[in-house]
């Protein structure tokens, strides 16, 4: 099954939201897509009717807390039904990136992220979403699980940026999808960093994982008219357990 990962760069509304986005999603052929940092002000029903005339039927949404956030969209060409999550309590932002879904006829159990870019003032923060997410996936054992999403943190990143809540994570069972080149995001000047990631339990294996830029004449990031900042993350999933 081919997965995929994006961020769509809508920053709680700050950029124009890109209708065009569906068609670049459709472009990528993944059966199923995880987009992070979605915010389409009135616009939802409306992307979700380009998403199911692109290919995909069924679609998620992670919910609105209460507090102005980016959220999760799931869209998907199997059915997929939300999982119920224990979701954090120290803030209302967190939240609203989570969704937890199951895949139907794949025996796959996904979680769509973004770890908010909590700043220097709200280190508490990042912390507990780092604390919360190792909790979470470390009850992912009974069944093949996959975690898609914006970490905003490299693997090899300073513990004060989540890279040792990471490391800790790929010590204890899971593994990544490690594509080659090694930029997702792209910002401005010539910041580049690896951000965005796939991670899977022992009940999952990849094969071709893959950062993408540009697809079926759509540009997704790097380019001063791209829909976004940040590349797509592809990769096949394999079970290689079945519960």
């Amino acid at each position: 099954m081919l997965i995929a990962t994006w961020n769509l760069n809508n920053r709680v509304g700050k950029t124009r939201f890109r209708h065009d986005a569906a068609g670049a999603v459709a472009a990528l052929q993944a059966a199923v897509v995880v987009l992070s940092e979605y915010y389409p002000r009135e616009q939802h029903e409306r992307f979700l009717a380009n998403l199911e005339a692109a290919g995909y039927p069924y679609s998620l949404a992670s919910d609105n807390h209460g507090e102005i956030a980016n959220r999760i969209l799931i869209a998907s060409r199997f059915a997929i039904k939300k999982l119920p999550l224990e979701t954090p309590a120290f803030d209302r932002q967190f939240p609203s990136n989570i969704l937890s879904v199951s895949v139907a006829d794949t025996g796959v159990q996904l979680l769509g992220i973004r770890i908010p870019a909590y700043g220097p003032s709200k280190r508490a923060q990042l912390c507990a979403a780092w604390d919360w997410l190792e909790r979470t996936v470390n009850a992912f054992k009974e069944t093949p699980a996959v975690v898609l999403g914006d970490l905003n943190a490299d693997p090899a990143a300073s513990k004060a940026r989540g890279g040792e809540y990471f490391r800790r994570i790929l010590r204890n069972g899971w593994h990544r999808a490690t594509p080659p080149g090694g930029t997702s995001y792209f910002g401005l000047g010539n910041r580049r960093s690896e951000i965005d990631h796939i991670l899977a339990n022992a009940g999952c294996s990849f094969a071709n994982p893959r950062y993408v830029t540009e697809v079926g004449g759509f540009k997704l990031a790097g380019t001063p008219d791209a829909i976004s900042d940040h590349a797509a993350l592809l990769a096949n999933v394999v079970l290689t357990t079945r519960t």
